[in-house]
């Protein structure tokens, strides 16, 4: 069903979304399908990644935008994430060892950088607003395939969150403009 990522031929990557409404999304690189991410429920809190030899499950926490387990299909935590007050830096340590950080180069900028102090930028994610692909472009670092196949799904998740977030505050603020008032217009 799926197969297995060799780094080493492969450095671009795409993220596929089925549909506008769709839950799903596919890895791969338009010749061979990597995984999938599943988005449960409306609020899209909760995402399981599945690989072909793992499951990951990502949960963001009831109380806090900014804490996010990372647990296998047993339920056992794996990795955390968190993100400091202000700041724009996501860091993830898994129980591997793995200590990444992800966050945009520049405000103006499209793209996501995953980079780690030992393996330097592991791969870059251009997320496109409207579109329903997102490309990614794996560094060639000594970061093994199933991380880097953590940190693609993982990495969408957090732009997904992040999106819904931005949606949150855009809307927030347009509802503080209008001063909640109906716009119903009424016709003569």
């Amino acid at each position: 069903m799926y197969s297995i990522l060799d780094t080493k031929s492969t450095n671009e990557l795409y993220l596929v979304r089925k549909g506008w409404f769709s839950r799903e999304i596919d890895l791969t690189d338009n010749t061979h399908s990597y995984g999938k991410i599943v988005y449960h429920r409306l609020s899209k809190r909760i995402a399981t990644a599945i690989t072909v030899s793992n499951t990951w499950i990502f949960k963001r926490a009831d109380n806090s935008y900014r804490y996010i387990s990372v647990t296998d299909e047993n339920g056992e935590i794996i990795g955390t994430a968190t993100r400091d007050i202000f700041s724009r830096i996501t860091t993830l340590s898994l129980q591997t060892g793995l200590v990444a950080k992800f966050h945009k180069p520049s405000i103006w900028s499209r793209h996501y950088v995953w980079e780690s102090d030992d393996y330097g930028q592991i791969m870059h994610i251009y997320s496109y607003p409207f579109g329903l692909r997102n490309d990614i472009n794996i560094d060639q670092s000594m970061a093994p395939a199933p991380s880097i196949l953590f940190l693609t799904f993982f990495g969408s998740y957090l732009v997904h969150l992040k999106r819904q977030r931005n949606n949150a505050i855009v809307s927030g603020l347009l509802y503080n403009l209008w001063g909640g008032r109906n716009l119903n217009f009424k016709r003569n």
